[in-house]
């Protein structure tokens, strides 16, 4: 359909009068209830102190005696059981003390060859299956760490460092320490 004349070009339509004329002094008079203005007021309370955190609990030695000491972690298809590559491997767990950058607590760590120590951080299984092994893992580095404490064979420090997890481990949270 074509159109034989173009479009008449019309103004904007005129704005509806207003339907009183407004006095300004009769809205100042006014006053302005706000929802609420009529209950009483409500005493401020402080927002709850966040917990503080807990020291890292960090023993050198016991980190050290990871070298050379076989994987408690053995990933299947994943675990070389090279000696040589034997880290001590933290646990990526909030209720070990994992938390953003923090570490956990080195009482919660287990003896790892690099590709089980892979697996574990950066390996593409859910974190079920990664929490899974490495519980069960801690369990082993936990009898293992038993024999090293109740060694009289084995050196001094490894004796005390091992002892000093035990302890940790077996402490109570919030319970008085002697």
């Amino acid at each position: 359909m074509n159109r034989s004349a173009p479009l008449k070009r019309t103004g904007f339509r005129p704005r509806a009068p207003r339907r009183e004329p407004r006095d300004p002094d009769r809205v100042r008079a006014m006053p302005t209830v706000t929802p609420g203005a009529f209950r009483a007021p409500q005493p401020v309370v402080a927002a709850p102190a966040a917990a503080p955190k807990s020291a890292a609990q960090r023993n050198a030695h016991l980190r050290d005696m990871a070298q050379g000491m076989p994987c408690l972690l053995r990933v299947p298809g994943v675990c070389t059981q090279d000696r040589a590559t034997v880290v001590c491997c933290h646990s990526n767990l909030s209720v070990h003390g994992k938390a953003g950058a923090r570490k956990a607590d080195d009482q919660y760590s287990v003896w790892g060859c690099a590709a089980c120590h892979q697996w574990l951080d950066q390996g593409p299984a859910p974190r079920a299956q990664k929490a899974a092994a490495f519980m069960a893992a801690h369990l082993a580095q936990v009898l293992e760490w038993r024999a090293i404490a109740f060694d009289g064979s084995s050196a001094q420090r490894d004796r005390a460092a091992a002892a000093w997890a035990l302890d940790r481990l077996n402490a109570t949270p919030g319970a008085l320490q002697p």
